[in-house]
């Protein structure tokens, strides 16, 4: 066995297979044990093998959620291909259905986990392609169990020609109908086998088509309807399950969940709901309209609520209706003429409570006017849609998901007194595409603990508070967003909190443009963050904040702060113009910039502070208005092919009894190097060799 693969120490061996071996490995960097998977090139398995492990850490590797086991490296050693990943911990789902050792409704809630980090894969364009039990890790190393999704060595990546659709590619008992019979797979592939996976946690590991012979299996696939559950292997479980199997299980794509972040909220209803039947069938064709003229068929909107049926469309004149309304069946509110024409106004209690599923709101303005902490549209329960419309509460948040209700907010605006405009509790959902969310007391976005909330080309800005707060084990997604001028920090993650920012601003705001504490985990891609009066990006306590392809320019404190144990890695940033330092590594904080320019602060561009150590690849600290790198005592720097110059007052300055930085590669120092003196002066030294 080797000491070392790439840069990683290898500690002892996890397992092996017929192509490769896992191994417990170590990054020394970073220090943190990961695993790593090898395979060696010209194995009997040849060229398609190595085909597949490249296809699995390129489709792995460019994928960041809490659900998909992530990819750090992948590298070629001397004629051994490795893939350095997260190491998880704990069983796969196999295991777990196998034993019955699990209680239904945790594995219900694994699989409704491993749907959403499926659906992210779906999102970035990837088919996995071979969904199973054994595909899906679950780590218990956190309060509660996270499903894992692994092994994407057969996935479908965007236009990629590694595999050619036509050849099956997978395990026979979880394809689809459809790609056993053209060879051609989807996401609605993946959804399908989802359901066989649902279909074997009901009836305790049996699988739903089944055969002597893989043909048969294949023959049952295609013709047959799902074996049948025994009644004991339902008895007591909510009825919406096996229709939930039935919807996934469906021969034709088009029958089966539109994605598989709405086959997650389809279990999690079934677990958290009743156990009864679903409701019946809306009325087809139904419509009530609300005049307050007297020219509909009510002048109010309760009594329209109470005589629609589901499925109603409930239309509404212009006008100002004083209600505060429950809708608990699933119609559709539809505000005619134009913007702010329709005001359903409440001075107590929300306007709206949502507590049905298949809730949709158009073209409303919901006007909270409570002194009390009620928000102005409150979603109970189900799942609602909310488009074109304004929203203002009084003391309260503007929008209210409450535990395991889910909300999609589309073009809406969020604004007035309020003390969030957004809110999502533990368990609930919440999407925004398109919003303004301006001008509250509070936060603009409010995820409390183990809340989820994905927003695209929104708006946050001009909030007195911050702009968008995850607690702990919350997730934010953000992409396209511009998060602008709030009286504290842009986006805020507390300990344990999660946040992915795409092509994002993060400007002028009171505080730091990103802070994240201890054991968050966030990463921007993309992202600008410039002209906050604190810091650009911090990290403290043992969280991780990664940047690729950043821009951070013109804070006013450093632009990158880390420490108390913080790790940060960089690739391909630029850091400039700061009023202050450019990257400030605090006492056992660890960095890795890699492609990094640092450039045009008024203090140095990289400080090492006691305790921290900072590792800088191929990047160019010039044209700074002191020195390139400043290293105090007991901290390491690591410079790799790096450019120093053009720096003011130097290039390095070390303090009195600081180390020599540590040069590899063809560094190419131009400026002084220097060290502090025991009278404060400084002197120049020789060149580090």
């Amino acid at each position: 066995m080797r000491d070392k693969i790439g840069k990683f120490e290898i500690l002892r061996l996890l397992g092996q297979g017929a192509m490769g071996k896992v191994f417990l490995g170590r990054d020394p960097a970073l220090e943190r044990q990961v695993a790593v998977k090898t395979i060696r090139l010209g194995s009997a398995f040849g060229a398609e093998a190595t085909a597949r492990f490249e296809r699995e850490a390129r489709a792995a590797g460019s994928m960041n959620h809490p659900n998909v086991v992530t990819v750090f490296e992948f590298g070629e050693d001397d004629g051994l291909y490795y893939m350095a990943m997260e190491l998880v911990e704990g069983e796969d789902l196999e295991v777990l259905i196998r034993s019955r050792l699990c209680p239904v409704p945790e594995l219900l809630e694994l699989l409704a986990q491993a749907c959403e980090g499926l659906a992210y894969a779906h999102g970035r364009g990837i088919v996995h392609r071979d969904i199973k039990p054994s595909n899906i890790l679950v780590s218990r190393a956190g309060r509660r169990p996270l499903a894992k999704l692994m092994d994407f060595g057969v996935a479908l990546v965007g236009h990629s020609d590694l595999t050619q659709q036509g050849n099956w590619m997978g395990t026979v008992n979880y394809m689809a109908p459809e790609y056993l019979d053209s060879g051609k797979a989807g996401p609605a592939s993946d959804i399908f086998a989802m359901g066989v996976i649902l279909y074997e946690i009901i009836s305790g590991g049996r699988r739903p088509f089944t055969g002597e012979t893989a043909t048969s299996v294949l023959t049952a696939i295609l013709r047959q309807p799902p074996a049948p559950f025994q009644p004991e292997e339902v008895q007591g479980l909510n009825p919406g399950l096996l229709e939930v199997v039935q919807r996934a299980l469906a021969k034709l794509p088009a029958q089966r969940f539109e994605s598989a972040d709405a086959m997650a909220a389809a279990i999690r209803r079934c677990v958290d709901g009743p156990a009864e039947a679903a409701p019946a069938p809306p009325a087809a064709g139904q419509t009530l309209v609300v005049a307050k003229n007297g020219k509909g068929q009510c002048m109010s909107l309760r009594v329209a609520l109470r005589q629609a049926g589901p499925g109603c469309r409930i239309v509404v004149m212009p006008g100002v209706y004083r209600e505060s309304l429950e809708v608990d069946h699933p119609v559709e509110i539809i505000g005619e003429g134009g913007p702010s024409e329709v005001v359903i106004e409440s001075a107590k209690g929300p306007c709206l409570t949502l507590k049905a599923p298949g809730v949709r709101l158009v073209n409303l303005l919901l006007q909270g006017t409570s002194a009390d902490a009620a928000p102005a549209l409150l979603v109970a329960q189900g799942d609602a849609l909310v488009e074109d419309c304004e929203i203002a509460a009084g003391a309260g948040p503007g929008v209210l998901v409450q535990q395991h209700a889910e909300v999609r907010l589309a073009r809406c605006l969020i604004a007035g007194p309020c003390r969030a405009g957004l809110r999502v509790e533990a368990g609930a959902r919440a999407a925004a595409a398109g919003c303004r969310i301006q001008n509250t007391r509070g936060v603009g976005v409010e995820l409390l603990p183990g809340a989820h909330a994905a927003l695209e080309d929104c708006e946050v800005y001009g909030q007195e508070a911050g702009g968008v707060e995850v607690e702990a084990d919350a997730r934010a997604e953000l992409k396209g967003c511009r998060i602008t001028g709030s009286g504290s920090a842009g986006l805020l993650v507390l300990e344990r909190g999660q946040a992915a920012l795409d092509d994002c601003e993060l400007a002028g705001h009171a505080g730091a443009g990103v802070l994240a504490l201890a054991g968050a985990v966030v990463q921007l891609n993309g992202c600008r963050v410039s002209g906050n009066a604190g810091l650009g990006a911090a990290v403290l306590g043992a969280g991780l904040l990664t940047l690729d392809g950043c821009e951070l320019k013109a804070n006013v404190e450093p632009a990158v702060l880390f420490q108390h144990g913080a790790t940060v890695q960089m690739k391909g940033c630029k850091v400039s113009d700061g009023q202050s330092f450019g990257v400030v590594c605090g006492g056992a904080g660890r960095g890795v910039l890699e492609g990094c320019e640092i450039y045009g602060n008024a203090r140095t561009g990289a400080k090492v502070e006691p305790g921290g150590s900072l590792l800088l690849v191929r990047c160019d600290l010039r044209d700074g208005r002191d020195t390139g790198i400043l290293l105090f005592e007991d901290a390491e720097v690591t410079l790799e092919e790096c450019v120093v110059h053009r720096n003011a007052r130097g290039g390095i300055l070390l303090a009195k009894d600081a180390s020599d930085p540590i040069l590899r590669g063809g560094n190419r120092i131009q400026d002084s190097l220097l060290r502090a003196r025991a009278d404060g002066g400084v002197v120049k030294v020789a060149p580090v060799q």
